[in-house]
């Protein structure tokens, strides 16, 4: 299977540890603690009838691989929260385009997000239609996982497929054998529990996966869901509804760092819909050239998609057609129409090399359901009234062709061509898109760059005066300005009050670009207050005309870091965590009493202590699982075998983890635990078999770092030869710092969310000292784009990275008092400082308070450092 990105594993992550501590706690509880999505409400929302069910929101922006995520996530929610080997699922989806497609691909044993499944649950799935249901078997609900791709229609009452699901079926009869009437079962006139596939789902509590959840926060659809009864619910989408619990946010940075969606888009405006149509053309043909030219690994066709008018208007699919094919002389084949009624891509493999297809002509069908990652260039004749539609069309030509980097810098953009006759509001419309498809205003400025044609029969001065010179801009400071050194047209527009409520209010109705420039350059000048100069360029750079400088990672600097290294003989090699791991370590090394389980035999309850906390269950004849035909009968071996599919020990011998969990189960039973019990609580305790383990690994790895780096240091190197590099147009940030502190010398042109008022105060300390050159703000757990250094749990990323204008670099973290003295922070000071120690002079490292022990404040701490 395909390696899963960096945030998608963060997403998962994040989704494992709710489920987990929702399973100990509460949704409630999980929710507050682990809550990771700057920008969204941070309490949890129950939802009336629904209090008792996990309902949380992972939200991606579009391009981000919701459907496979949702896929992975069926496996998390069985093993950490239901408890299942087989849960039963229901996949909701806004639209029948897309239930179909997801049917498609969830069908099809050789696409990922299938393989996903199979693997998890070897091999055993079934994917239905909803329509199918009455195909389930009751041998089904026992021996795998079944999954039911639907639209919330279809449980609407109202619909077609909403009376089928309601109504009784025979074929569903043989499931209810075991099944007693329940109080919320619907029953037919006379009070008999109704066979139906509505109420069998109800019975199991099924997980419910949401598609594009802002579509369904309506009282209707809330309503479906309590009919459902669902164990859990899990939303996906891109735009969250304002009453969704957003458990995890991912960027649009960190995508395009994965390569996984094409940025920046280039726009163009055109005076007619024919200059667009054209231009985009022959935008077509330059890029296929390049992406056949032969330095490209794999097969590209690009492609555009064209918007028309509706029928009522003048510039229609057909009239776009005939201009393609007769005016253009585009041969037909090239050309498929995608409207309600013209459906000319069903059944075509647009990525068939030998499929000729090249331009897409549509209205609107295209918004959802349709996902070619050739389509590379999108063009707008239409005057959109919707912004919903035109975000989903523009996010059809975001995908990234094999989710991969390509050679051609040309290939790794998108496209945009807009007749401005018909779309004048155009850069505000694509970037209020973006912001719709999961895009933070951060991100916009870098995610879009603008080119407006000049008009036709104008010169260039007649040109420049068509263009919008005079801007206003208001700010209140705390000090009068002294205006002095500005240019005297400048000093003029300027008015300068002073405010009922003390300060200074400042106006100015008629400045040009290059005053704004002037006010930025002066703002030190102006004003002796660091907070008034801030004002000054906040309120500068939020105008529509200023241009920021480019930033070093804009401008083509290089900005690369020594990291640590072992050498054992053979050259240095990166100090990744496994180094430290010894190759002798073996887990049957360890007792096989295992920690945090207790057995209370006489009253039959068992304890489980998790991540500190405590799981107490009391076994009862009386409740055992729903058996529906198929009992099973477990032996040791089996519960054993069970297990390893469950353990996480790559990296060891699968035979040590087979004996280590034969010696644990024989203790247990020894303690007076039954295999019974053992069996049915066999998912909490793989849960604290994996706790255990990875505390056996992280003693085994502590001892390798002490031999490693602290005795026998005579192996460690730092050298220029293995570095890092923070790389253009890679800064996978997931949240941004909003404050209005200013900052000059960050190497990216966004800033990583600065956590608190101390780091953002060592930030400025670093942005202002004299020898900073650029600084990063470097983003924690993502280690193909930042910098770190091994611990033995992990890798530290320190929270600033800093070249200076010697060459040397220098690498800050900076820990509140109260956390110096903790056993992680310790060890990363040590470590910080002996990468330091071994470079030669080349590298510094502080571990920064607020005030360190010889009673130095922050910005000393930094000016000695780098000084």
């Amino acid at each position: 299977m395909l390696k899963l990105k960096n945030y998608q594993e963060r997403t998962l992550a994040k989704l494992t540890a709710f489920l987990d501590e929702a399973r100990i706690l509460d949704a409630k509880r999980s929710f507050t603690d682990l809550q990771d999505a700057q920008g969204y409400r941070s309490t949890y929302k129950e939802i009336k009838g629904l209090e008792d069910v996990p309902y949380i929101c992972l939200r991606l922006p579009t391009g981000g691989g919701k459907t496979l995520l949702a896929s992975y996530a069926i496996g998390e929610a069985a093993d950490h929260y239901l408890e299942q080997d087989f849960p039963i699922v229901l996949w909701l989806v806004p639209t029948d385009i897309i239930r179909k497609q997801t049917l498609q691909v969830l069908c099809s044993t050789k696409k990922e997000n299938r393989r996903v499944l199979d693997a998890k649950f070897n091999g055993k799935v079934r994917v239905y239609d909803i329509t199918d249901f009455n195909h389930l078997r009751i041998q089904d609900l026992t021996d795998r996982v079944n999954v039911f791709i639907a639209t919330f229609a279809a449980f609407r009452v109202t619909s077609k497929d909403g009376r089928k699901v309601y109504g009784t079926s025979e074929s569903l009869a043989p499931c209810f054998r075991s099944i007693p009437p329940q109080s919320y079962f619907d029953t037919d006139k006379n009070g008999v529990m109704l066979h139906s596939f509505r109420n069998l789902l109800a019975f199991l509590r099924p997980l419910i996966l949401i598609d594009e959840a802002h579509n369904h926060s309506s009282k209707l659809s809330i309503e479906v869901l309590k009919r459902l009864r669902p164990s859990a619910i899990i939303e996906l989408t891109a735009t969250p509804a304002e009453n969704s619990n957003v458990l995890y946010k991912v960027s649009a940075s960190e995508l395009k760092a994965e390569d996984m969606i094409k940025l920046p888009i280039h726009m163009e405006e055109h005076q007619s819909w024919e200059d667009a149509v054209t231009t985009a053309v022959q935008e077509q043909h330059r890029l296929e050239e390049l992406a056949q030219d032969g330095k490209e690994s794999d097969y590209i066709r690009p492609i555009v998609l064209f918007q028309a008018e509706n029928k009522d208007r003048d510039v229609t699919v057909t009239v776009v057609h005939d201009y393609l094919v007769k005016e253009l002389q585009i041969p037909e084949d090239q050309v498929a129409i995608a409207t309600g009624e013209q459906r000319e891509l069903d059944g075509i493999d647009l990525f068939d090399p030998t499929t000729p297809i090249r331009y897409v002509i549509t209205v609107q069908a295209l918004k959802e359901g349709w996902d070619c990652s050739f389509a590379y260039i999108f063009c707008s004749v239409a005057k959109v009234a919707s912004s919903k539609d035109a975000e989903q069309l523009l996010g059809r030509v975001l995908r990234m062709p094999y989710a991969k980097r390509r050679v051609h810098p040309e290939l790794n953009r998108a496209y945009a061509h807009i007749a401005v006759s018909t779309w004048r509001e155009a850069v505000g419309k694509i970037k209020d898109n973006l912001l719709d498809m999961g895009f933070e205003d951060e991100e916009l400025d870098s995610s879009v760059k603008y080119q407006q044609q000049k008009l036709e029969g104008l010169d260039d001065d007649q040109n420049e005066q068509e263009q919008p010179t005079a801007h206003s801009l208001y700010l209140h400071t705390d000090t009068k300005p002294d205006i002095t050194g500005l240019n005297l047209g400048l000093q003029g527009f300027m008015e300068v009050r002073e405010a009922s409520n003390g300060g200074y209010n400042i106006r100015i109705n008629e400045a040009s670009a290059a005053d704004l420039q002037e006010l930025h350059d002066q703002a030190t000048e102006m004003f002796d207050n660091p907070h008034d100069v801030n004002e000054l360029i906040h309120a500068v750079i939020q105008t529509d005309a200023f241009e920021q400088p480019k930033a070093p990672a804009d401008r083509g600097e290089t900005f690369v870091v020594p990291q640590l290294c072992l050498d054992f003989g053979d050259g240095p090699e990166l100090a990744e965590k496994e180094s430290f791991l010894p190759g002798s370590w073996h887990l049957t090394d360890f007792s096989a009493d295992l920690p945090g389980f207790h057995i209370d035999s006489q009253n039959h309850v068992y304890s489980f202590d998790i991540e500190n906390h405590k799981i107490t269950e009391t076994f009862q004849a009386t409740q055992q699982a729903l058996d529906l035909g198929r009992s099973t009968k477990w032996q040791v071996e089996d519960l054993v075998y069970w297990l390893t599919k469950k353990i996480k020990a790559d990296d060891l011998p699968y035979e040590e983890v087979v004996e280590y969990l034969r010696r644990v189960l024989e203790t247990l039973q020894q303690k007076g635990a039954l295999l019974a019990d053992l069996v049915r609580y066999r998912f909490v305790l793989s849960k604290k078999l994996n706790e255990h383990i990875a505390s056996c690994r992280d003693q085994a790895y502590e001892r390798g770092v002490e031999t490693i780096l602290f005795q026998e240091g005579h192996s460690i190197r730092v050298t220029p030869d293995v570095a890092m590099a923070f790389q253009p147009n890679r800064y996978p940030a997931k949240s941004f710092y909003r404050g209005t502190v200013h900052f000059n010398k960050h190497f990216y042109a966004t800033i990583g969310d600065l956590d608190s008022k101390e780091e953002v105060w060592c930030a400025q300390c670093i942005d202002s000292n004299p020898h900073v050159v650029t600084w990063v703000r470097n983003i924690p757990k993502d280690i193909k784009n930042s910098f770190w250094l091994p611990t033995h749990k992990g890798n530290f990323y320190p929270d600033f990275v800093a070249k200076l204008d010697d060459g040397r670099v220098a690498a800050i973290e900076y820990k509140g008092e109260h956390l110096v003295t903790a056993d992680d922070a310790k060890e990363k000071k040590l470590i910080g400082e002996l990468w330091a120690k071994n470079s030669h002079g080349q590298c510094l490292f502080l571990m920064a308070t607020a005030r360190d022990t010889q009673g130095l404040d922050l910005s000393e701490q930094i000016a000695n450092l780098l000084q």
